[in-house]
């Protein structure tokens, strides 16, 4: 059974919804926010991928740099959305073969050994890739159910790879994909009610087919 993305909705891209991602992480004061999006196996008769789409960094930042002497200063939420791109820049400048000039310049102001433990866990986050029940995205939109992990820096790297940080872990099935969103505090799974709180929310941005239906699926390491 391979991964696919129900016909009826639209992969979400561009601006706007990074914004709606960042003022969902933002809403709830976690570290960070990923959506998981579909993406074709480039080998034929393999499964679809749940492959980084798009995300957004809420934790603490170890050094501050900004490129170029001439930026001007930027406002405290200039500032967070600011450096999330500067972590998926500074990702991309370090891909083996890359020649975007963007993220050169990214790379000569910011480098890994500017990051802290946080910012490193964001980062490698964009090198995941998840088949179909593999790990907590995979799991998630296999079953269409949202999973909430708590204790994940003690799960299973089965269970959850990236276990090193964070300690709780939510996975929605969001518009064909997965919303994931994580915290380093320990947070109670807080129901329907909780889940519609840190739904990214927007007229324009379609829900997922029988939404309110989702079950729950637990995991305590």
């Amino acid at each position: 059974m391979a991964l696919s993305a129900p016909p009826s909705q639209e992969q979400p891209s561009g601006k706007k919804f990074g914004y709606h991602l960042a003022a969902a992480v933002r809403s709830i004061n976690w570290t960070y926010g990923i959506f998981w999006s579909i993406s074709a196996s480039p080998r034929p008769g393999h499964s679809s991928v749940l492959t980084w789409k798009d995300g957004f960094y809420n934790g603490e930042i170890k050094t501050r740099k900004i490129t170029g002497s001439t930026t001007p200063e930027f406002t405290p939420d200039e500032r967070v959305m600011h450096r999330s791109k500067q972590l998926r820049q500074l990702y991309e400048s370090l891909l083996p073969g890359n020649s975007d000039q963007r993220a050169r310049r990214c790379a000569a102001s910011l480098s890994p050994e500017d990051l802290g433990d946080g910012e490193w866990y964001y980062t490698i986050s964009m090198t995941y890739k998840f088949h179909l029940n593999q790990g907590l995205p995979g799991k998630s939109f296999a079953s269409n159910q949202y999973v909430w992990l708590c204790n994940a820096q003690n799960a299973s790297t089965r269970t959850f790879p990236r276990a090193l940080l964070a300690k709780t872990i939510v996975c929605i099935p969001f518009m064909g994909g997965v919303l994931e969103l994580g915290t380093l505090d320990q947070e109670a799974d807080g129901g329907s009610d909780r889940r519609a709180t840190i739904r990214p929310s927007c007229a324009s941005v379609p829900q997922s087919p029988g939404a309110g239906a989702l079950s729950i699926m637990r995991i305590c390491a």
